[in-house]
């Protein structure tokens, strides 16, 4: 017997604009893994403007700088603190809706081999 599963994606928004989803999460984490905003646009096959941009309306939507600048002169970047909660938070909310769709899922088309 095959599995089903349900598949969606989920955003915040206010007033009918797009705060924060899974992009910006995503983007957090490359700058994580990498240590650049650069090197995370190219990855993210973005450009650097655009990744700038999402970045800094993610930081206005929280409200608390998500990065730091490393060093001098160089243009690396790590992720404070509250960048990492923000993640876990989306990752953990992201787990609990998956398992609230899955259920879903299995009740509403239980009729459904």
């Amino acid at each position: 017997m095959r599995k089903k599963s349900v598949k969606y994606k989920f955003w915040l928004e206010e007033d009918g604009n797009m705060l924060f989803g899974s992009g910006g999460t995503v983007l957090l984490e490359q700058i994580d893994a990498l240590g650049s905003l650069s090197g995370a646009s190219k990855e993210l096959g973005m450009s650097y403007r655009r990744a700038w941009g999402r970045l800094k309306k993610l930081e206005e939507c929280i409200g608390e700088p998500l990065v730091t600048k490393v060093g001098g002169n160089k243009k690396g970047y790590r992720l404070t603190d509250t960048g990492r909660r923000f993640i876990k938070s989306y990752r953990d909310a992201e787990k609990l809706m998956d398992a609230a769709a899955q259920e879903a899922l299995v009740n509403c088309f239980k009729w459904v081999r």
